[in-house]
């Protein structure tokens, strides 16, 4: 049977006889991706490689010389085997690996490790992360807790511990002016055991803006400034 135009293994290609010629030379030099070897059924083999050259190639891991097929990572070569996590410290399989602090590992250790947690649903966060409030969210869990809208890139107010947008704040939650009843947004004015609007706090017979600077006296309950 002749190989020409079928894929081999990395190991197989150094002990197979039968047409290797003819393929040595373009199978050495590349990545295999997930093919199945036409010998061994061996397909396993992402990402891994024959020595292209002569010049020797040492494990990165182990140090010794890699005689067989190896795969290249973070600049270094290793035998498949020798390429682990560092925190569970089993060989990597993956395509994709994560790396921290130039240490390799495994998707579910870097989850465990590394990612943030969302403060809405107690999960992992991989992607894009909202820092807020003193705590992290995924993207689309960071919402209003009344309407729902997401808050991301818009003004948002903190009611203990949950953000509002500001309709919703300003119609469920804002404190409501003594003098029009309506909520206050802004800075508000203490006085008389209730909040005011600045421009509501006013002296109730010339009816004039009494500042935070400008003292002022109670008749029946309502301010009055000095003058009047």
């Amino acid at each position: 049977m002749c190989l020409r135009h079928k894929p081999i293994a990395p190991h197989c290609l150094f002990n197979y006889s039968l047409c290797i010629n003819n393929i040595r030379n373009k199978q050495q030099k590349h990545l295999i991706k997930i093919q199945l070897c036409a010998v061994c059924s061996f397909k396993d083999f992402v990402n891994m490689s024959a020595p292209a050259s002569t010049e020797p190639k040492v494990c990165a891991q182990c140090k010794e010389t890699i005689t067989g097929q190896f795969l290249t990572a973070l600049g270094e070569s290793w035998h498949p085997d020798h390429f682990a996590c560092e925190e569970c410290k089993q060989p990597i399989k993956e395509t994709k690996f994560h790396t921290n602090e130039g240490k390799p590992y495994c998707s579910e250790c870097h989850v465990k490790l590394f990612a943030k947690t969302c403060f809405a649903c107690d999960k992992p966060i991989l992607d894009k992360c909202v820092q807020a409030m003193g705590t992290n969210w995924h993207e689309d869990h960071f919402i209003c807790g009344g309407c729902k809208c997401k808050l991301v890139g818009t003004q948002f107010m903190d009611v203990k511990g949950a953000p509002f947008c500001q309709k919703c704040y300003l119609s469920k939650h804002a404190d409501r002016c003594k003098g029009c009843s309506k909520p206050i947004a802004d800075k508000a004015v203490v006085a008389l055991d209730a909040k005011w609007h600045q421009m509501c706090f006013r002296c109730s017979k010339c009816e004039k803006p009494i500042t935070s600077e400008q003292t002022f006296q109670v008749d029946d309950g309502k301010p009055q400034c000095v003058k009047c």
